[in-house]
């Protein structure tokens, strides 16, 4: 995997309001993690990060949640947090 240090994040997602409190946490929680471990496949092992396409990743945040996200250099962008169902399906869509 090519090296990424990211240095930010930006994080939206539109469905803020449909999360419990500790969902929102975990997603909160899972940018820390992943700057931590991207780009480390024994740290980040436990994260679930997987390769959607060439820059495109997910990882989990919970149990139920996904966090769909670009790689680029220096900088990671969460798009979208879903779940997995949602997440191939989006895919489908996805260009």
């Amino acid at each position: 995997m090519e090296d990424y240090a990211p240095t930010r994040w930006i994080i939206h997602f539109a469905k803020r309001d449909l999360l419990s409190a500790t969902d929102r946490e975990q997603i909160a929680e899972s940018p820390r993690a992943l700057a931590d471990g991207f780009g480390r496949p024994h740290v980040h092992a436990g994260l679930g990060i997987q390769r959607l396409r060439k820059d495109l990743f997910e990882c989990r945040a919970g149990l139920h949640w996904r966090v769909v996200f670009l790689a680029e250099e220096g900088l990671l962008t969460a798009c979208d947090v879903m779940p997995h169902e949602e997440v191939k399906a989006w895919l489908r869509n996805f260009q």
